[in-house]
């Protein structure tokens, strides 16, 4: 038997996706559920508004999002904002910017109330590991 500390139990996590591009929801859903050791329901907004809204539904159906991995270039409200906003309501909220331009923004995403970054990049497998190392240090959402 390994020891306690070095075994993680297999874990169910509400992960938010607010980017525009709909290619990006998909390759990372595909991505995540081929790890074995969690199951993941991953949630979909095209915009920064529609991010508001789904994060605000989904926290009153008792869903609240795990993780949000929040676009920063996006039409209409930019992930800075629609950070802002989900944490006035929701101070607690585990928002990390998901950009490709994660430098250029980075501190305007921590002072919006984001966690971190998550740099998109071209290894997606890297990207979940990165996603779920982030899950498993801060755990599900009560």
């Amino acid at each position: 038997m390994l020891p306690s500390d070095s075994v993680v139990s297999e874990m169910e996590y509400n992960i938010l996706v607010v980017d525009d591009e709909e290619s990006v929801h998909e390759i990372l859903t595909l991505f995540l559920v081929r790890k074995k050791k969690h199951t993941f329901t991953v949630h979909s907004a095209l915009s920064g508004k529609a991010g508001i809204e789904m994060y605000s539904k989904l926290a009153k159906e008792g869903r609240k999002p795990d993780l949000v991995l929040m676009d920063l270039l996006m039409p209409g409200m930019d992930g800075i904002e629609a950070t802002k906003r989900i944490i006035e309501d929701d101070p607690g909220a585990n928002i990390y910017l998901f950009t490709a331009d994660a430098k250029a923004k980075e501190e305007d995403a921590l002072k919006a109330g984001a966690k971190g970054v998550i740099p998109k990049m071209t290894d997606w497998y890297e990207m979940a590991e990165d996603i779920i190392h982030i899950l498993e240090s801060s755990g599900p959402a009560f």
